[in-house]
C-alpha cells in the first residue's frame, strides 16, 4: 500500500487519512493545506464568509447548520468533486472539530474494505495491489482530456480481453476442492 503521509498536525486530516483511499485522501490533503490560507468570519446566524489572506476580493459564503453537521460552500466544490473544499474545511478547523462528519466520506472515495477491515489492514496483497493500480490509473488519467480518452479507449479494449479470459478458467480452484473431499488419515 502507497504511505499517505500527514502534512499538517491538524486531527480531521489523520481522521480522513484512515478513511479515505489514496487519491481521495490526496486530494482532501490539497484541500486542507491551502485551508491555512483563509481567514474565518462569523456571521449572525452562524454562517461564515471566507477570505484568502491575499485576495481579499474573493470571498465565500459557507453555510454551517450544526445540528445536522452539515456544510455547503457557495463554491459548490463539494458537490462537484465529492471532496471538501478548503473554505468548507477552514470552517470546520474554526468550529474545533477534530473529525470530520461522515456524510462528507463518500462511499466513493473511501478505502475499499474487506470483510469490515479496510484494504490497509486486510492481509490480500493481491487485492491491495490491484486497488493501488486502478487508482494511480484513474488519477493519472484524469490529468488531461487526452489521458482520459486513451485510458477509457484501451481499458475497455483491455477488460473485454481480460474477461473472456476468466470466463474460461475454472470457476473453482481444483486443487482445493480434491483436498476438501478427500479423507483424511
Amino acid at each position: 500500500m502507497q504511505s499517505m503521509h500527514t502534512r499538517t498536525c491538524i486531527p480531521i486530516e489523520e481522521h480522513a487519512r484512515n478513511v479515505l483511499a489514496p487519491f481521495a485522501f490526496s486530494s482532501f490533503q490539497h484541500e486542507l493545506v491551502l485551508s491555512m490560507q483563509y481567514s474565518t468570519s462569523e456571521m449572525a446566524n452562524g454562517s461564515c464568509l471566507v477570505q484568502h489572506f491575499k485576495k481579499m476580493d474573493e470571498e465565500r459564503f459557507v453555510m454551517w447548520i450544526p445540528e445536522s453537521e452539515q456544510i455547503h460552500c457557495s463554491c459548490k466544490e463539494f458537490e462537484s468533486s465529492g471532496i471538501l473544499c478548503r473554505h468548507a474545511l477552514q470552517v470546520l478547523i474554526t468550529k474545533n472539530y477534530f473529525q470530520l462528519p461522515e456524510i462528507y466520506f463518500l462511499r466513493r472515495w473511501q478505502q475499499i474494505r474487506c470483510d469490515g477491515q479496510t484494504a490497509e489492514s486486510s492481509n490480500d496483497e493481491w487485492f491491495q495491489e490491484f486497488h493501488d493500480l486502478t487508482s494511480t490509473l484513474l488519477a493519472e488519467s484524469l490529468i488531461t482530456k487526452e489521458r482520459s480518452t486513451f485510458v477509457r479507449r484501451e481499458l475497455s479494449k483491455e477488460m473485454a480481453r481480460l474477461l473472456h479470459e476468466v470466463r474460461g478458467m475454472p470457476a473453482h480452484d481444483e486443487f482445493s476442492m480434491d483436498e476438501a473431499l478427500s479423507p483424511k488419515d
